[in-house]
């Protein structure tokens, strides 16, 4: 009995201490968003002014075989993204 209440409290002390730490870790797990042109994989083939063009784009680019996204930016516009390895052979397709 003295064993199994030893073990909980020693569970309890390293949960308090795992979850007790500083928000310093959170912010290194979860770092804040990077800039507006940052899309990581992903490179801007086109911006277009519509969600309907930017369908169409990403209909003919997956016609093409070159998976596409699109997302909206800071100004209502529609950006489409694609790998960067696809970069040239989206841009032959939206062109």
């Amino acid at each position: 009995m003295l064993i199994a209440f030893a073990m909980i409290a020693m569970l309890g002390l390293i949960l308090r201490w795992t979850f007790s730490h500083s928000r310093d870790a959170e912010s290194r797990l979860w770092p804040s968003a990077g800039s507006d042109d940052d899309f990581g994989l992903l490179a801007p083939v086109a911006t277009v002014d519509t969600a309907d063009e930017a369908a169409r784009l990403r209909t003919a680019l997956h016609l093409a075989d070159v998976k596409a996204t699109t997302t909206v930016t800071r100004d209502g516009r529609h950006q489409i993204l694609v790998f960067v390895k696809d970069l040239d052979r989206a841009r032959r397709v939206a062109n």
